[in-house]
């Protein structure tokens, strides 16, 4: 009777126990040679990235349709077969061309890795691979050679291309404030901070909505990383003219998302903190 208790004890436990962080010198084995791939990719320098990929997927790289993306930056990976293969997630920013007009676009891809004779080299495996386009889930890597041609939607219009962005990575963001106090009459500079939560690269847009002279922000734009942060500042300088519904625009590209930030002015005198 003691042992069943013990047993049912300690099956939880083992439960919430988190999966086994590979050893270091794998993991740091495993990025670099990732890395150096995804370099190699983005350079078109597709003969050092043949070295790269597994005896038994060569053929499929070298018949394989490529492509430059203007940014791949490795993401997350996760490991299988006590840490002999590996997924590697990546974010990427892709140019593409509709209707003679250039959008660039985030995105994202998968790589699959494996221990080959003591190194980590790029498979293949075509049942699995895939990546996520404005015409919807497309095979990636060698698969896309033998995929038959998409079919473009038919609304091409900057409007039906940014909507269907925003499927692909909807923006997400933090911003440390919801409004933005100043005194009428009294010069001030506030600031706001803009934090990028996507798993993609983005562009912040700064702009003032409102008739209002006096009012100044800084920087007009800004492309961040995931993760990153930048400060935008919103300087006053006294004017003889009323300010109302003034508002701090941020604007996150290519999803045409806004966030608008109220620009308060009062009056009234500061009140005395002492």
């Amino acid at each position: 009777m003691r042992i069943y208790t013990v047993l049912l004890l300690v099956v939880p436990i083992l439960g919430l126990a988190q999966a086994p962080a590979p050893p270091a010198e794998v993991d740091q084995a495993l990025r670099a040679q990732a890395t150096a791939f995804l370099k190699y990719q983005m350079e078109g320098n597709f003969r050092k990235a043949y070295e790269l990929v597994a005896e038994d997927s060569q053929d499929y790289y070298l018949g394989m349709s490529k492509d430059k993306p203007a940014s791949l930056e490795l993401q997350k990976v996760e490991y299988s077969d006590n840490f002999t293969r590996a997924v590697v997630t990546s974010t990427s920013k892709q140019v593409i061309i509709l209707e003679a007009r250039s959008f660039e676009i985030p995105g994202g891809r998968s790589d699959r890795w494996k221990l080959e004779n003591g190194q980590w080299k790029w498979y293949h495996d075509a049942s699995k691979e895939e990546i996520i386009t404005l015409i919807g889930r497309m095979p990636a890597g060698p698969a896309a050679s033998s995929a038959p041609p998409p079919k473009l939607p038919k609304d091409l219009s900057p409007d039906a291309v940014a909507k269907a962005s925003k499927s692909i990575a909807p923006p997400s963001a933090t911003i440390n404030r919801k409004s933005m106090p100043f005194i009428a009459g009294k010069e001030a500079t506030e600031e706001v901070v803009f934090h990028n939560n996507a798993s993609g690269s983005v562009r912040v847009e700064a702009d003032l909505i409102a008739d209002y002279p006096g009012f100044v922000v800084q920087p007009k734009a800004f492309a961040l990383q995931p993760q990153e942060e930048v400060t935008f500042k919103v300087t006053y300088h006294p004017s003889n003219k009323n300010v109302f519904n003034a508002k701090l625009r941020l604007t996150i590209q290519p999803f045409e998302t806004e966030y608008l930030i109220p620009l308060i002015l009062s009056k009234e005198s500061a009140p005395d903190k002492r």
